[in-house]
Protein backbone atom coordinates (compact mmCIF):
# COMPACT_ATOMS: atom_id res chain seq x y z
CA UNK A 1 0.00 0.00 0.00
CA UNK A 2 1.16 3.62 -0.97
CA UNK A 3 1.64 6.61 1.71
CA UNK A 4 -0.75 9.35 0.95
CA UNK A 5 0.98 12.24 -1.00
CA UNK A 6 1.76 15.11 1.08
CA UNK A 7 -0.36 18.25 -0.21
CA UNK A 8 0.53 22.48 0.84
CA UNK A 9 -1.50 23.32 3.13
CA UNK A 10 -1.65 26.90 4.98
CA UNK A 11 -0.28 24.61 8.19
CA UNK A 12 2.22 23.30 6.17
CA UNK A 13 4.04 26.45 4.61
CA UNK A 14 3.50 28.57 8.06
CA UNK A 15 4.65 25.69 10.54
CA UNK A 16 6.49 23.15 8.82
CA UNK A 17 10.26 22.61 7.61
CA UNK A 18 10.17 20.39 5.51
CA UNK A 19 9.72 21.00 1.38
CA UNK A 20 10.58 24.44 -0.43
CA UNK A 21 9.32 27.60 -0.42
CA UNK A 22 9.39 30.09 -3.56
CA UNK A 23 9.81 33.84 -3.48
CA UNK A 24 6.23 34.34 -3.70
CA UNK A 25 4.82 32.02 -1.13
CA UNK A 26 8.20 33.64 1.25
CA UNK A 27 7.29 37.09 0.71
CA UNK A 28 3.60 36.83 1.15
CA UNK A 29 4.24 34.85 3.89
CA UNK A 30 6.41 37.35 5.73
CA UNK A 31 4.09 40.26 4.78
CA UNK A 32 1.17 38.21 6.53
CA UNK A 33 3.24 38.27 10.22
CA UNK A 34 4.62 41.93 9.79
CA UNK A 35 0.76 42.71 9.08
CA UNK A 36 -0.65 40.91 12.46
CA UNK A 37 1.86 41.92 14.38
CA UNK A 38 1.52 45.61 12.70
CA UNK A 39 -1.85 45.39 13.95
CA UNK A 40 -1.43 43.45 17.49
CA UNK A 41 1.07 46.38 18.36
CA UNK A 42 -1.53 48.97 17.14
CA UNK A 43 -4.34 47.93 19.16
CA UNK A 44 -2.17 47.53 21.91
CA UNK A 45 -0.75 50.98 22.03
CA UNK A 46 -4.16 52.25 21.05
CA UNK A 47 -5.61 50.98 24.00
CA UNK A 48 -3.25 51.14 26.40
CA UNK A 49 -4.94 53.20 28.87
CA UNK A 50 -7.93 50.64 29.93
CA UNK A 51 -6.66 49.17 32.93
CA UNK A 52 -8.90 45.74 31.87
CA UNK A 53 -8.31 44.89 29.02
CA UNK A 54 -4.07 45.66 28.99
CA UNK A 55 -3.12 42.03 30.16
CA UNK A 56 -4.87 40.57 27.61
CA UNK A 57 -4.34 42.13 24.54
CA UNK A 58 -0.52 42.32 25.70
CA UNK A 59 -1.16 38.49 26.25
CA UNK A 60 -2.55 38.12 22.41
CA UNK A 61 0.79 40.43 21.92
CA UNK A 62 3.07 37.87 23.13
CA UNK A 63 1.10 35.56 21.20
CA UNK A 64 0.90 36.60 18.07
CA UNK A 65 5.06 37.82 18.30
CA UNK A 66 5.55 34.33 19.22
CA UNK A 67 3.49 32.71 16.39
CA UNK A 68 5.41 34.98 13.64
CA UNK A 69 9.02 34.26 14.52
CA UNK A 70 8.28 30.47 15.11
CA UNK A 71 6.64 30.47 11.65
CA UNK A 72 9.10 32.65 10.28
CA UNK A 73 11.89 31.08 10.80
CA UNK A 74 10.10 28.04 9.37
CA UNK A 75 9.69 30.44 5.97
CA UNK A 76 13.33 30.73 5.69
CA UNK A 77 13.84 27.33 6.37
CA UNK A 78 12.02 26.24 3.38
CA UNK A 79 13.31 29.15 1.20
CA UNK A 80 17.09 28.41 2.13
CA UNK A 81 16.03 24.65 1.17
CA UNK A 82 14.32 26.47 -2.32
CA UNK A 83 17.43 27.60 -3.07
CA UNK A 84 19.63 24.67 -2.31
CA UNK A 85 21.15 25.93 1.11
CA UNK A 86 20.89 24.37 4.52
CA UNK A 87 17.81 25.47 6.51
CA UNK A 88 21.01 25.88 9.52
CA UNK A 89 21.56 29.65 8.01
CA UNK A 90 18.26 30.65 9.15
CA UNK A 91 19.68 31.42 12.63
CA UNK A 92 21.37 34.41 10.36
CA UNK A 93 17.95 35.99 10.78
CA UNK A 94 18.44 36.27 14.48
CA UNK A 95 21.61 38.79 13.80
CA UNK A 96 20.53 42.43 13.44
CA UNK A 97 22.06 43.70 10.23
CA UNK A 98 22.26 40.62 8.62
CA UNK A 99 18.77 39.32 9.32
CA UNK A 100 17.87 42.67 6.89
CA UNK A 101 19.67 41.60 4.05
CA UNK A 102 18.96 38.16 4.03
CA UNK A 103 15.22 38.78 3.67
CA UNK A 104 16.02 40.89 0.88
CA UNK A 105 18.21 38.29 -0.45
CA UNK A 106 15.61 35.37 0.15
CA UNK A 107 13.03 37.70 -1.56
CA UNK A 108 14.97 38.02 -4.82
CA UNK A 109 17.22 34.70 -5.32
CA UNK A 110 15.83 32.94 -7.45
CA UNK A 111 14.40 29.30 -7.29
CA UNK A 112 16.66 25.73 -8.25
CA UNK A 113 14.20 24.73 -11.01
CA UNK A 114 15.37 21.17 -10.71
CA UNK A 115 14.81 18.93 -7.61
CA UNK A 116 17.26 19.04 -4.93
CA UNK A 117 17.79 17.21 -2.04
CA UNK A 118 14.87 19.16 0.17
CA UNK A 119 11.97 18.76 -2.17
CA UNK A 120 11.65 17.71 -6.10
CA UNK A 121 9.22 20.90 -6.09
CA UNK A 122 8.66 24.77 -5.25
CA UNK A 123 6.11 25.16 -3.12
CA UNK A 124 5.53 21.74 -1.89
CA UNK A 125 6.36 19.89 1.04
CA UNK A 126 8.76 16.77 0.75
CA UNK A 127 7.72 13.43 0.04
Amino acid sequence: MQAPARRATTKWLFFSRSGRAGRQAFTLGVLFWMAVNSFAFSKLALDHEDDEMLPLLALVVFATLCLSVFSTVMLTIKRLHDIGLSGIFACLIFVPVISFVMLIALCLWPSTPQANGFGSATDWPAT
